[in-house]
């Protein structure tokens, strides 16, 4: 059955393009001045159990879903749960606005 959707043709790329867009350039700048701003090496245990327990486990959960529905995240979630289709909605046009990110910077 083909549905016109392009697909990645190696695993490489796909790969990089989700760390790509999971880490960011702006991550890659911040991190080192942040953690030494909020206390240095005491900063990275919490950080570091955080992604362990939440981070990784949300990645894979939301790669599941888009690999489950072949859609994008308005039509994953509304396929999943019609009701949120609208938060969907909502969350995909917060993150990509530009603004979300410069004032949330302290």
């Amino acid at each position: 059955m083909e549905d016109g959707r392009e697909k990645w043709s190696r695993k490489i790329e796909y790969l990089l393009a989700t760390a790509g867009y999971a880490v960011g350039l702006g991550n890659v700048w911040r991190f080192p001045y942040l953690c030494y701003r909020s206390g240095g090496g005491a900063f990275l245990i919490p950080f570091l159990i955080m992604l362990t327990l939440c981070g990784i486990p949300l990645l894979y959960m939301e790669m599941a879903v888009g690999q489950f529905t072949q859609q994008g995240p308005i039509g994953a979630i509304g396929r999943l749960c019609p009701l949120f289709k609208g938060s969907a909605e909502d969350i995909t046009q917060w993150s990509s606005s530009p603004d979300h990110s410069v004032n949330s910077r302290t």
